[in-house]
């Protein structure tokens, strides 16, 4: 008997029908379309819930600043930005209250405040002045620039890092229309940051400021000079808080009591021939006088005795705080083409240049 060998052909493919494969193209080609409107609903959704924060969070400060007798006012705020940022700005902002320097009113042109929605902890700001401010007694401030840029960096409540870039700044005071120029430069730049090489329960600041080819009449009087000057200054102020704007009495007690020290690295002051420099520290003693010492060293010392009325004894006056100012001179290492003045030292409520005591100092609060 014979056997069939015959093997039974494979199964055909499945072969679906022409409506099914159509859904599966159109459903692969609207996937990422899909993806994508989900994605920008989210985002949005996201930014306006963050913008909202933002205007609550400005609500509150607001709020907190009333409290402290301060008002902000802006009538055209807005909040824009979408899709990637945040800018807070406002035209013509206004300010009336209490700071330092007394009951204070301000008007600024314009002021833009920008934060990145991936980085909101870093704010840059742009102004326009003119900034205008009357204090008490009818005297005016207005200070106008050319360009006006700020930076801020923040880890939570706390400023990590703060800069302020001027160009062509010009400040004129006076009252009752009176306006005198007070100030002109090329430039101004302050910055400021938590000292990344002290303990941070020290609250200590760096700081340092130049201000650039600068006009300034009343040191023009003082040294008979019409040069421009360059002032430079490297510093930290420790035990340093967040400003509150209250009266100096209280902002400097809070400094005194928590053992605040005003630090000079480095203070410079060039202008023409004349040329001064300084470091020292200060700070506040418990019957709140200012305590300290500082050491200087100039240039063209004969001119300005000269210009104090001190007429041919300048000469010896000069030379007489050469010598004095010699032995501090060869243990700090003087600056060549300088001559060194001798320690100006304030304890115990006196002013004491070397040895010799010269006034007295009065409490600063």
């Amino acid at each position: 008997m014979s056997e069939n060998n015959t093997t039974n052909p494979p199964p055909a493919p499945e072969v679906l029908p022409s409506d099914a494969v159509q859904r599966v193209s159109r459903l692969g080609l609207f996937l990422p379309v899909a993806f994508l409107v989900v994605l920008l609903v989210g985002w949005s959704a996201f930014w306006f819930v963050a913008r909202a924060r933002v205007h609550d969070a400005i609500t509150i400060w607001l709020a907190q600043e009333a409290e402290q007798q301060r008002q902000w006012s802006c009538p055209d705020r807005t909040v824009a930005g979408f899709p990637f940022r945040f800018e807070v700005r406002c035209t013509d902002l206004r300010f009336s209250g209490t700071t330092p320097a007394g009951t204070v009113t301000g008007t600024l042109a314009h002021f833009l405040a920008v934060a990145q929605v991936y980085k909101p902890n870093h704010v840059v700001v742009e102004a326009q002045g003119p900034l205008v401010a009357d204090q008490e007694g009818g005297e005016r401030i207005t200070m106008d620039w050319q360009s006006f840029d700020a930076s801020a960096i923040f880890s939570g409540n706390r400023l990590d890092r703060f800069a302020i870039v001027v160009t062509q700044p010009s400040i004129v005071a006076g009252l009752n229309g009176d306006r005198t120029p007070v100030m002109q430069a090329k430039a101004w730049e302050w910055h400021l940051r938590i000292d990344p090489e002290r303990p941070s329960d020290d609250h200590v600041y760096d700081v340092a400021f130049t201000l650039s080819d600068a006009q300034l009449p009343a040191l023009d009087v003082a040294l008979g000079t019409q040069d421009a000057a360059t002032i430079a200054f490297k510093g930290a102020i420790t035990e340093a808080a967040p400003f509150t704007a209250k009266a100096p009495s209280v902002e400097f007690e809070r400094w005194r009591l928590a053992g605040g020290v005003f630090e000079i690295d480095e203070l410079s002051l060039t202008k023409g021939p004349q040329r001064l420099q300084a470091r020292g520290q200060l700070s506040i003693d418990d019957f709140r006088r200012p305590q300290g010492r500082i050491e200087a060293s100039v240039t063209g010392l004969e001119d300005l005795l000269t210009r104090f009325g001190l007429g041919g004894r300048s000469n010896a006056i000069a030379n007489g705080l050469a010598i004095l100012g010699g032995r501090n001179a060869q243990a700090e290492n003087a600056i060549p083409g300088l001559t060194p003045l001798p320690p100006i030292t304030i304890r115990d409520g006196q002013v004491f240049v070397g040895p010799f005591g010269v006034s007295r100092v009065a409490p600063l609060y």
